[in-house]
Order: C-alpha cells, then sequence, then structure tokens
C-alpha cells in the first residue's frame, strides 16, 4: 500500500522523451469505484499548491508504468517515427 504523501514526493518522469514532468500537486479518485482516476501536477520546479495561475498537466492512471522509490514512470504522447531518409548519421 502507498500513502498519498508517499506519492506526492515522487518525481514524474515521461518515458517517451525524458522529460521531468514536476511533483504531483492533486489526486482525483472516483468514490463510488474506490480508485485512483488521474493525478494533476504543474510542471517541473513549480511551487506545488502555492502555484494558482500554472499550466496544470493531467497525468491518468492508465498512463502510469512505474511507481519507484523516487520516481514516478509515465507514457504519455506519442513517439515519432522517422524514415531511414531522414536519419542522417
Amino acid at each position: 500500500m502507498i500513502r498519498v504523501s508517499d506519492i506526492m514526493d515522487k518525481e514524474i518522469i515521461n518515458v517517451k522523451n525524458g522529460k521531468k514532468m514536476g511533483f504531483i500537486t492533486d489526486i482525483d479518485i472516483d468514490v463510488n469505484e474506490g480508485k485512483v482516476v488521474s493525478f494533476s501536477t504543474t510542471g517541473e520546479g513549480s511551487g506545488g499548491f502555492f502555484s494558482r495561475g500554472m499550466d496544470v498537466d493531467m497525468i491518468f492512471w492508465n498512463d502510469i508504468l512505474k511507481i519507484g522509490c523516487d520516481t514516478i514512470i509515465v507514457n504519455i504522447g506519442s513517439e515519432r517515427k522517422l524514415d531511414i531518409d531522414e536519419m542522417k548519421i
């Protein structure tokens, strides 16, 4: 079992692009189902709860790949597919 306070201390990283997405600022729970639906984050380096007016990113529970000791790894967005002709070595 994981406590909410433990999850909010973990940094979120997107596996698609390696981008640091910041820390969780809010959790949306479906009380009828008893399940976590999504997390909100205001981005890397934001002031968390006190950062009013900042852009908020939503991370859905289904996008989480792994909750580790220090980080939460998510899979958000699409990968760019490169043609062999586009690659220059």
